[in-house]
Formats: C-alpha cells, sequence, structure tokens
C-alpha cells in the first residue's frame, strides 16, 4: 500500500502545521476576526489598479457565469496562477503575520459563489499571486467549513509541478483569504472554448502531465473528484497545473467513499449508480479529459442529465474520424465501466500514444 500523506516524513511537519491553523480558522469562522485590514494599496503599474477600491465578494449573478457546465453543486472559482518559484510563504512567520496591506491588489482573475480570485503582487517580495477572496457568512452559511479546512490541508501538502501550490491563507473580519500561485496563461476550458480541439501532440503532453499530478496525488491517497478543463491551469512552456481541491479528499487504508460530486459529463457510473467508489473515479475522468482535449467536448455529453447519465453507463462511445487509433485505445482504456478494469496510471504513461508522440513535446 502506497504512504499517506500523514506518513510521508517530508511533509508531516508542514501538514501538521497547517492543520493546527486551519481548526483555528474553523473555529474562528462564526466569530469576528481579530485581524483589520480589509483594502489593498493599490499602485499605478502594470495590471494593477492605481484607485483605491474595496475588496468585493458579493455573490455573482448570472450574466456572470457564463460557463455551461453542469456541476451537481454549486463550486468555488477555482482561477489561480505561476510566474516563478515560491518564495513567500516558506518562512512561517511571515505566514502568520499575513494582511490583506501586504499586497497591491490587481485584476479580477475569477468569480464564483463564494468570492472572487484577485491578481495581487507581494509588496515585500515582489512575487505575483492569485488571491481568492471568500465571506465568513457564506463558508458558515452553506455549512462547508470542514470542506474548506480540508481543502486548505490537502492542498499546502503538495509539492509538484502539475499541481497549484497553496501558500497560506490569512483573514480580517470579513473575509478569509487563500493565497495561492499565479498560472499566467489560465483556464484550459477557455482555451479548449476558443482554440477548439487541441493536436495529438499538444493534447498528449497535456494527459502526460495530468497522469502525473494524479499518480502523486493517488500516492499519498488523496482524490481529486472534481478533474475538468475548468480546473486545468495552463502556464509557460505548456505546463499544466491541476487546481480546485475543493472536493478533493483523503483515502487512506483504502476506504471507500460515497458522496456525489463532481460535473455531470465527467462522472464515472459507479458514482451514476451510488456505489462507493476509490481513485479509479479520477482515472475514469481522465479518459474523459483524453477525448474532450481532442473532441472538443466530453464523449457523453447530451442535452438532458437523464440522456448523458445512460451514455455514460452504456460507456458509449463514439470517436471523431480524426482522433488516432492510439488515442482511441488509450481512451477506451481509461474508459472501463468496472473501476478495477481501467488502464494505470503509471501505464498511461508509458502508453504507445504518449510514447508515439513524445518526440515533438520539444517543439510545442
Amino acid at each position: 500500500m502506497r504512504s499517506s500523506l500523514a506518513k510521508d516524513p517530508t511533509d508531516s511537519g508542514r501538514r501538521h502545521s497547517l492543520q493546527q491553523q486551519s481548526k483555528l480558522l474553523s473555529m474562528r469562522l462564526s466569530n469576528v476576526g481579530k485581524r483589520t485590514g480589509s483594502r489593498g494599496a493599490l499602485q499605478g503599474r502594470n495590471s494593477f489598479s492605481s484607485s483605491n477600491q474595496r475588496l468585493s465578494t458579493a455573490p455573482v449573478s448570472s450574466k456572470v457565469e457564463s460557463n455551461p457546465r453542469r456541476s451537481l453543486m454549486v463550486k468555488k472559482s477555482g482561477t489561480a496562477h505561476t510566474t516563478r518559484p515560491p518564495t513567500l510563504m516558506e518562512q512561517s512567520s511571515k505566514f502568520k503575520n499575513m494582511t490583506l496591506q501586504d499586497f497591491e491588489i490587481g485584476k479580477i482573475l475569477g468569480k464564483g459563489k463564494f468570492g472572487k480570485v484577485y491578481c495581487v503582487k507581494h509588496k515585500e517580495t515582489g512575487l505575483i499571486c492569485a488571491l481568492k477572496a471568500m465571506e465568513k457568512k457564506e463558508i458558515i452559511q452553506y455549512t462547508i467549513q470542514k470542506q474548506f479546512r480540508r481543502e486548505v490541508e490537502i492542498q499546502s501538502s503538495f509539492r509538484h509541478k502539475n499541481l497549484t501550490q497553496l501558500y497560506g491563507f490569512f483573514y480580517d473580519e470579513k473575509r478569509v483569504y487563500l493565497l495561492m500561485e499565479y498560472v499566467y496563461y489560465g483556464e484550459l476550458y477557455k482555451f479548449l472554448k476558443n482554440k477548439g480541439p487541441l493536436n495529438e501532440s499538444l493534447a498528449s503532453y497535456f494527459v502526460y502531465q495530468m497522469a502525473n499530478a494524479l499518480d502523486y496525488m493517488h500516492s499519498k491517497n488523496i482524490l481529486h473528484r472534481d478533474i475538468k478543463p475548468e480546473n486545468i491551469l495552463i502556464g509557460f512552456d505548456n505546463t499544466i497545473k491541476l487546481t480546485d481541491f475543493g472536493w478533493s479528499v483523503y483515502n487512506e487504508d483504502g476506504q471507500k467513499r460515497k458522496t456525489l460530486c463532481g460535473t455531470i459529463d465527467y462522472l464515472s457510473p459507479e458514482l451514476i449508480k451510488s456505489r462507493e467508489y476509490d481513485n479509479k473515479v479520477d482515472v475514469w475522468a481522465l479518459g474523459v479529459l483524453t477525448y474532450e482535449l481532442l473532441a472538443g467536448s466530453p464523449p457523453f455529453e447530451e442535452d438532458t442529465k437523464e440522456m448523458t447519465y445512460r451514455r455514460i453507463l452504456k460507456c458509449d462511445l463514439k470517436f471523431p474520424a480524426n482522433i488516432s487509433p492510439q488515442a482511441k485505445d488509450l481512451i477506451s482504456r481509461l474508459l472501463q465501466f468496472e473501476p478495477s478494469q481501467r488502464i494505470l496510471l503509471s501505464e498511461v504513461k508509458s502508453h504507445a500514444w504518449i510514447t508515439h508522440n513524445q518526440d515533438s513535446w520539444a517543439n510545442l
């Protein structure tokens, strides 16, 4: 059995520290915070505004939310972005004393049910980050304190080039702020929407990186449970980073999960049938993602949820003519009805479709 996150000697100290801090935050969410400083100092350079403005995390209107994805539950915005290695949050003393006044506040990167994500610049180090601002009252209203705490603990433990890093969090009287790395080119979903299906060279490179990220998470007994292009960010040199760990969960000791979560087009058969499941739901989702990268839309997408579910349960795959036989083989092996029959992530990385395209990655 693979080692768990809690038993990893390189991560245990940091995870213990974040657990203590997130527990403390969880207890204080319903109270008035001790810290002040609800505005950021705005400077007139680069993409940062020169006028003073109040950070707003008011609920977003339906006009702003243009994402057509059919999520099972209301999700938070998962936008985050990275331009250089993290140097800011390595010192715990700085982390503990962080306030909004330490940042210059720039443009809005994303909006969601529980708040907004801003591009910010740390004044002392110059590090560009993504800052997710969430209303405490919203966290309490939707009773997601436990989910929020788990998200903080899980994301802060990661040290992988294909996973967005959480530098830390802080809070004031009204809001909680998550400080994350900034990934320059934004969501893969928007890229696909603007550019259409990817060529097989780029698609294979993205799939290889996703398999790496998921293999790392699963080795720490963590499930993501909400893989989709909206939760994948594109950085420099076509490096992708998985983000939004709001539905991620520890899955130690081989236990099965029961919670129904995710996005309809990416649900596995066992989720639809309300069966217990494990990390193979992420493997299924990788198959759906691979298909969408090459075809431009999910493989089982239909007009209604019921029709989509019907096709998923039948594994009703219909491939466009432009998808190569090797890609079809990998997708078919990922999208197996029985979880135990799905290809291993280690086998994904060595699959013929991946190795055939590997030499072309340097020219992307």
